[in-house]
């Protein structure tokens, strides 16, 4: 019973982990999002939101954090990438 979460950029900076795991069986995105954000650094440089945040699940599905609420369920595997790289 668990989904893994597994971010980089910024957003593993700013979670101070590159992975996350939760014992549920099922999350929406919006709850996701919302847990990750109480856990992550308060620098307002390091900060992300579901609209800056692209989610890839399983390898495969690719949406927005801003699909609120679309269901995460036990055995997912998600990637939080960053819409902005810096440069």
């Amino acid at each position: 019973m668990t989904i893994k979460v597994k971010a980089v950029g910024h957003i593993s900076t700013s979670l101070g982990t590159e992975t996350v795991e939760f014992g549920e069986q099922e999350i929406t995105v919006l709850d996701l999002m919302e847990r990750l954000r109480q856990m992550a650094s308060k620098d307002p440089h390091l900060g992300f939101t579901r609209f800056n945040t692209l989610l890839i699940v399983n390898g495969g599905e690719a949406f927005t954090a801003s699909a609120e609420n679309r269901r995460l369920k036990d055995g997912d595997e998600v990637l939080l990438l960053p819409f902005s790289h810096g440069g």
